[in-house]
């Protein structure tokens, strides 16, 4: 129908049915219907939807009216065609809407003959495809952009169906083993692998595809190039649909060749190694950066029975004595978290339960970048020696895509160079991810100083459609320089026109460096060999190395010279050698360890007379031998355990007199305690005190005091012996005497006796007679105490009852002792307010001339009247006086009213005033008396001063000259107590005294023949050197005649006068006596 046909055509065509329109809308494509002058009769919902365009506004319209003039032009030529042809047709095209977008539409237009009015219609059909065409151009893009990354990929990319045949393969698998991809499809791959590897390689990818599990492995391929097999390692994963099923295999096949040559280098080091540390007896630990142990050498296990679990973690110091163990594992806690060296010294268990003393020495391990990793150490003792290499193993994360999981770094960019994208090996090595590479000054950290304007060029390259590579240093994210290779390609879109680029970056740091560490390994190995050899050489140990036929390989320098032989030795047997003395001394050890357990052990050698200390462990080859005399070393122990013992014995023994000191006796004392419990018996303590020793020492020094200390131990060793008695010495002149077993108490007196018995006669101390006693305090337990510091100390509460009573007597102690103690205690605190508070009184004694039967001196005595106690005796208070240095402040009182006294006494007669040794030692002495007698107007002549003979004795210079001072002040010095103690004829010629006084203690026994002869025999001293002579303690008539008889000048005692105050002496002097 022509045009002026359609424009006859009713209007109402222009309107279809609502039945029509329904079923139109219904239909998901787009649906247009047009009459014979090609205007719009109807459009359903979804035709305008896509045209963006009304039903009303458009209907009775043509395509002029919606669409750009060239493209409705177009249209209509189409659709006058198939109106003309009535043919339908159909093609796909792309339009331009009005408001200027585009769609691709899918179209089928046939014409419609309208049987009513023999009109026609042309019925549309458009599928809109514009969302699959787009998507199909991002398949297209995607596929080159993978095809790109497959072709410059670094390792050999491929792909295989769920069967696990080969699919697909990249094109560096063609370069490298010359095969084509269609020959390698499948199963073809297997003909370049090498035979050895084959079968495990077949088996390991059936396993795999069987079970669907990830594949990892390395096997040898052929280089088409040389002809060589390379190392690959074979790794893929495979891609699994919504119904977990398998739909295909992804695989990388990477080049680690130079990394398996340096590695076996490594283990042919770390196997020389291995050797040369199981021939030295060294143990050899390795601990992690946490401190845990992670390996324990073999002769760790062999010495301390250990097992390897065993031995982890902190499980060694187990093994550690648990004395040492809290120091030791705080020593090494300490040290770790420091990160330093540590060098310990502690006891260890061996397998056969004794203890070594080793010597721990530990040294951090650090990475080549200097982490650290933990420590090595090593433990040395006196026998054992062997070495430990640690390995450190670093485990390779999982691949978890082929993109992502890529070793090498790979970024995606656009044409303008900003990131896009980074795998995760990128974002590690820089440290950035891709917002903070749009920072320039970032770049410029990892690519300083112009390599980004190399980078920049390479990617102009690219952008232009080509392919570019280079190699550029760059800083990582740890400021370490590192080499990169990198490979950039274009990445084209559809129409083949660069979109964007790719680029990999590959860490070749290490690859360049891979050979140099394998040629690094391998001098390693053989300095490591040559080490080992110029070791065995120089070496103290004698070494011999034999075979499993036991044909010697080996033998050092050290070891022909012990054993006399040549070079020609090596390959000789060792049996053949000396065959006796190998087979009885030493077959069982080295068949046990040529059995594979390394033995060390001593033995002596009859015929060479030396002991040998002999390591033997077993090797690949056979056997090494390592051995040494030991001769001088164990007579040096032997040596060192004598001194050990002395040593022991010195920290228990007093090192004066030999004698056990308080230690062990108070541990002896423990146990005799313990054991008289349980069977009924008692022990007693004697604590014995010399009388005198001070004066000794202050007299003659303290080396004839160690001399005189040493023969009273001698003395008092021959009255208790055996094992029923101990004998110690508790310091200064102090010892114990210990009885154990005593079934009678009592029997302690006469030990007691005998002890003190032996120390009467006079010691020879270096020319000089010297006499002593001795005090003793006896305490039986149980009666008197059940522990060890009860009996003590009751022992020591009675030697102090023996020493107030004057010495040279033994006490048992008593219950009323302690108060005894207590009221000494109370006299010493007071003692001090006495003299303040004026209870002190002097009172006299007269000494009677025999010439003239008449009082020439009255002798001044102290006594104390204390206001609670009475009248205390001197032998109470004078020992504490003189103890608390009291003595000088007192003494100072009684000389100056004694001098006071007795300038009312006619002139003729004198007072004697007595000195303590203590006084002596006041500088103002001599001052001192010099005042009290200026202070009483009494002549020097009538005060006569009585010194004992320990302040002469030993010759003290200090001494004499106060006492020459004291002379030229024209007073009289007598000696007093004379032929007690200590005496020698000696000090008579040091210092000429007016008159020597003899002790009340030689005349109680008169008439016995023994004090008679001293009495005897110190008038004849007194005649012979013009000395006057006095005795004291004259009681009876008898006593008097003798005296008389033996010619003394003077007599003191009760038979003449007792002391009085001195109120009393005028009397005294006017009574029909005098």
């Amino acid at each position: 129908m022509d045009e002026s046909r359609a424009a006859q055509q009713p209007d109402d065509l222009l309107h279809l049915s609502f039945q029509a329109v329904a079923l139109l809308d219904a239909i998901g494509q787009v649906v247009i219907v047009k009459d014979e002058a090609l205007r719009f009769v109807h459009l359903n919902q979804r035709a305008c939807e896509v045209l963006n365009v009304s039903l009303d506004r458009v209907r009775g319209r043509t395509d002029r009216d919606i669409l750009p003039r060239a493209e409705a032009d177009r249209i209509r030529a189409i659709d006058l065609e198939i109106l003309a042809s009535g043919k339908p047709r159909h093609f796909e095209e792309e339009i331009t809407l009005a408001d200027g977008s585009t769609r691709a539409l899918l179209s089928l237009k046939q014409a419609v003959d309208l049987t009513d009015s023999g009109g026609k219609l042309l019925v549309v059909v458009i599928s809109d495809v514009t969302e699959l065409r787009t998507t199909e151009r991002g398949l297209r893009a995607s596929e080159a952009h993978y095809r790109s990354f497959v072709e410059l990929h670094p390792q050999i990319t491929w792909t295989a169906d769920p069967a696990g045949a080969i699919t697909e393969v990249g094109p560096g698998w063609s370069a490298l083993t010359g095969n084509s991809v269609e020959k390698t499809l499948g199963s073809g791959w297997e003909c370049a692998l090498h035979a050895d590897d084959l079968e495990r390689v077949r088996t390991l990818w059936a396993d795999s595809v069987a079970r669907g599990v990830p594949i990892d492995t390395e096997y040898r391929v052929r280089s088409a190039a040389d002809g060589r097999y390379r190392w690959f390692r074979a790794r893929a994963a495979p891609r699994r649909d919504g119904n977990h099923d398998i739909v295909r295999w992804y695989g990388l096949l990477e080049d680690v060749h130079q990394r398996r040559i340096a590695i076996e280098a490594l283990r042919e080091s770390e196997s020389l190694f291995r050797l040369i540390a199981d021939s030295v007896p060294v143990m050899m630990w390795l601990t992690d950066q946490h401190g845990e142990a992670t390996y324990h050498s073999r002769r760790w296990l062999e010495a301390t029975g250990q097992t390897e679990t065993e031995s982890l973690g902190e499980g060694w110091s187990r093994a550690v004595h648990p004395e040492d163990r809290a120091s030791v594992l705080e020593l090494f806690r300490t040290a770790s978290a420091e990160r330093k060296p540590v060098q310990l010294e502690y006891r260890l268990r061996r397998t056969d339960g004794s203890w070594a003393w080793v010597i721990d020495t530990g040294t951090p391990r650090l990475s080549p970048d200097g982490g650290f990793l933990g420590y090595a150490g090593s433990i040395l003792d006196v026998t054992e020696r062997r070495a430990a290499e640690s390995a450190l193993r670093e485990s390779e994360a999982s691949i978890r895509s082929i993109f992502d999981s890529s070793p090498d770094c790979i970024s995606m960019l656009d044409l303008s160079g900003k990131t896009l994208l980074m795998n995760r090996s990128a974002r590690r090595m820089i440290g950035l991810d891709v917002s903070q590479l749009a920072d320039r000054e970032a770049l410029e950290r990892i690519f300083p100083e112009g390599r980004l304007r190399k980078l920049s060029a390479m990617f102009d390259v690219v952008r232009a459609g080509g392919t570019s590579r280079l190699e550029v240093d760059a800083v990582d994210a740890q400021g370490v320089h590192r080499w990169l290779d990198v490979i950039a390609a274009p990445v084209l879109d559809a129409s083949g026109v660069p979109s964007r680029m790719v680029s990999i970056w590959r860490d070749i740091t290490e690859a360049k460096a891979a050979r140099n560490d394998a040629v690094a390994a391998q001098q390693q190995a053989e300095r490591a060999a040559t080490r080992l050899s110029a070791v065995l050489e120089n070496t103290m140990d004698c070494v011999l190395v034999v075979d499993h036929a036991w044909r010697i390989t080996y033998m050092n320098e050290n070891a022909r010279r012990f054993l006399k032989l040549g070079v020609e030795a090596v390959n000789a047997r060792l049996w053949d050698l000396y065959p006796a003395e190998v087979e009885s001394l030493f077959g069982d050890y080295f068949r046990q360890a040529m059995a594979g357990k390394a033995v060390s052990f001593e033995e002596f050698v009859p015929i060479t007379q030396v002991w040998l200390e002999i390591h033997a462990s077993p090797t690949e080859e056979g056997l090494s031998i390592f051995f040494r005399d030991t001769t001088a070393r164990r007579k040096a122990e032997q040596e060192r355990f004598q001194a050990q013992s002395q040593v022991s014995h010195m920290a228990r023994h007093d090192a004066l007199t030999g004698l056990p000191n308080r230690q062990a006796f108070r541990e002896a004392l423990q146990q005799h305690l313990t054991d008289a419990g349980k069977r009924g018996t008692s022990v007693a303590v004697l604590t014995l005190d010399l009388d005198g020793f001070k004066s000794v020492n202050d007299a003659y020094g303290h080396p004839v005091g160690d001399i005189l200390l040493q023969e009273v131990a001698q003395r008092l060793r021959l009255v208790v012996s055996g094992d029923e008695h101990m004998l110690a010495r508790l310091g200064a002149d102090e010892f114990v005497i210990g009885c154990f077993g005593l079934l009678r108490p009592d029997a302690t007196v006469e030990i007691a006796r005998r002890l003190m018995a032996t120390l009467l006669g006079p010691f020879d101390l270096d020319g000089s007679k010297v006499s002593i006693g001795a005090s003793v305090g006896i305490a039986v337990a149980p009666a008197d105490g059940g522990t060890v510091d009860e009996i003590k100390r009751a022992s020591t509460v009675a030697l102090h009852r023996a020493k107030a009573a004057g010495g040279r007597s033994f006490f048992r102690y008593e219950k009323s002792m302690d108060a005894d103690l207590q009221i000494r205690q109370t006299l010493k605190l007071s003692m001090g307010e006495a003299l303040a508070r004026g209870d002190f009184e002097v009172h006299y004694q007269a000494l009677v001339s025999l010439a003239s039967n008449r009082y020439t001196t009255f002798e001044a005595l102290l006594r104390w009247r204390h206001p609670g106690r009475g009248m205390i005796s001197p032998a109470d208070f004078i020992p504490i006086a003189e103890e608390t240095g009291l003595i000088v402040d007192i003494g100072e009182w009684v000389l100056r009213e004694a001098c006071r006294e007795a300038t009312a006494w006619p002139d003729g007669i004198g007072v004697a005033v007595n000195l303590s040794p203590v006084q002596f030692r006041d500088d103002n002495l001599v001052d001192l008396i010099r005042n009290a007698l200026d202070a009483s107007g009494l002549s020097p002549s009538r005060l006569q001063l009585e010194i004992t003979e320990s302040v002469l004795l030993g010759n003290d210079d200090r001494n004499l000259r106060t006492l020459q001072q004291i002379r030229q002040l024209g007073v009289k010095i007598a000696m007093d107590d004379f032929g007690t103690g200590y005496s020698s004829l000696g000090y008579l010629r040091s210092f000429p005294f007016d008159k020597i006084k003899v002790d009340r203690s030689f005349i109680a026994d008169l008439p016995d023949s023994r004090s008679l002869a001293i009495i005897r025999a110190v008038a004849g001293i007194g005649r012979s050197l013009g000395i006057a002579t006095t005795v004291e303690g004259v009681e009876t008539e008898a006593q008097l005649q003798i005296i008389r008889q033996e010619g003394f000048d003077e007599v003191q005692g009760y038979l003449f006068a007792r002391p009085l105050p001195a109120s009393e002496v005028r009397g005294l002097l006017a009574s029909p006596r005098n």
